[in-house]
């Protein structure tokens, strides 16, 4: 049991790199600002020159635009009376508002000089922040199969509201479960500790 912790423990998205792409594209895992700005230094390249918190601004406003165009493609796809029956823009809304929070979280608590310590509070309120991200996201799977039921007997996809019972208690669940990895989770997250540089501004 402890050789599967300690797997678990060491596991991050950048060793399941299709994974991690499709989590990164669609603002879920973290942003790699920290490591863009450290290799433009090391490489003198021309964001080397350019304020941390531009990078993360631009790095944020390409992953949101690709959530955009991505939403304008299924929409195409499936129609527009599918798309909006079926409330696939609340999705996409909330995917980019739980991504800009949560990069901004990550710049905010984690953008200190290397050899500065994260507080045990601002590590603990990005763990806050992050999961409670998560939980709002998780809920959509959960409604997954329950469109996917009412579709195929050709029935409305909201009007039983087992659907959103379903969004507002794997939501829940999942926001409790992640109140209490952050409070007994004490290390820094996977990646903080290694993207954190000697960057200023």
């Amino acid at each position: 049991m402890r050789n599967v912790a300690k797997q678990v423990t060491k596991s991050r998205f950048e060793d399941h790199l299709l994974l991690y792409v499709i989590m990164y594209l669609l603002l879920i895992a973290p942003p790699r600002a920290f490591r863009i700005k450290l290799s433009e230094k090391a490489n003198h390249g021309e964001l080397a020159r350019i304020p941390t918190f531009m990078v993360v601004s631009i790095e944020l406003v390409l992953r949101i635009v690709f959530v955009l165009v991505l939403a304008a493609c299924i929409e195409g796809f499936l129609g527009n009376t599918f798309y909006e029956t079926h409330r696939l823009d609340v999705f996409f809304v909330t995917l980019v508002s739980v991504g800009i929070v949560h990069t901004c979280a990550y710049f905010l608590i984690f953008n200190t000089r290397a050899n500065a310590s994260v507080k045990p509070m601002l590590a603990l309120l990005y763990r806050l922040i992050r999961n409670t991200c998560y939980a709002m996201l998780t809920g959509f799977a959960a409604v997954i199969p329950v469109l996917i039921w009412n579709w195929d007997h050709q029935l409305p996809p909201y009007t039983d509201g087992l659907a959103v019972q379903l969004y507002i208690w794997t939501s829940t669940g999942f926001f409790v479960l992640g109140l209490v990895e952050a409070r007994y989770m004490n290390r820094i997250p996977l990646g903080a500790e290694a993207e954190r540089t000697m960057i200023s501004g």
